[in-house]
């Protein structure tokens, strides 16, 4: 709520009547003549539900055992899988990299729409992922600043308050990856160690089939592997929007 109340009457107005709660509760004819104190409060309402709805939808690993192979087939299943690639901007480790970074950028996918940023192995996530960790919601790529320490610093474009439904359509309408802004470290339990707070993956996945490098990461990281089947209308765009060097030359795992 904090972050909401540095925001323009503007701002708030345009995240209100695009944000899917508002949409769906008939509620999107906010303007900048309404009390600002409600919008203040609509906007705030608006952001927690979706919030909510991606981290409540989420695909969870449970039962999964480091070393298995397991399978979803986009053509009979449904899933919405948070998932990240990571760059050569990230320190050596999952812990020093959220030492360094109050956010990672992770993007959702689905049996429709298995886009999503190029490089090496992709990670899925879930545990410890909760609503108040999400910092920037957009349909695209928004070219986040690695280094934010809130959310306002992470993008110079407006979030898109959308919940995850219509969150992945827009993005699959787009022909696109949505991105999602997540703090690094977990709030699920603020007395554990630096270590067991760092957000870490859940799984590697694999499109079609594992790779030798899906192997040897899994086995590395002892993680299971989570293999998803293309199905005919599936579509997977891995590009950048943004295109930097790193791209043809990746390091990390």
């Amino acid at each position: 709520m904090e972050i909401i109340r540095r925001l323009f009457t503007d701002e708030l107005v345009q995240l209100i009547n695009t944000s899917s709660y508002a949409i769906k509760n008939g509620l999107n004819t906010a303007s900048n003549r309404m009390d600002e104190d409600y919008l203040r409060e609509l906007c705030f309402k608006c952001r927690e539900y979706a919030c909510e709805s991606i981290v409540n939808n989420l695909t969870g690993f449970e039962g999964m055992d480091p070393g298995n192979v397991y399978h979803l087939y986009c053509d009979r299943d449904h899933f919405y899988i948070l998932a990240r690639v990571r760059t050569n901007w990230e320190e050596p480790t999952f812990e020093e990299t959220a030492e360094r970074r109050a956010f990672l950028s992770f993007t959702v996918l689905t049996e429709k729409n298995l886009s999503h940023f190029p490089g090496r192995t992709l990670y899925g996530y879930y545990d410890g992922v909760t609503a108040d960790m999400i910092g920037y919601i957009c349909s695209h790529d928004a070219n986040t600043y690695p280094y934010a320490d809130t959310r306002l610093e992470l993008s110079e474009d407006i979030e898109e308050l959308l919940d995850i439904e219509d969150l992945c359509k827009q993005s699959w309408l787009q022909k696109t990856y949505c991105q999602v802004s997540v703090a690094s470290k977990t709030k699920a339990n603020s007395e554990q160690s630096m270590k067991s707070r760092v957000l870490l993956p859940g799984i590697v996945i694999a499109i079609d089939a594992p790779t030798e490098r899906d192997y040897l990461t899994a086995l590395e990281r002892r993680l299971p592997i989570l293999v998803l089947h293309r199905g005919a209308d599936t579509i997977m765009r891995v590009y950048d929007t943004f295109p930097t060097l790193e791209l043809s030359y990746p390091i990390l795992n």
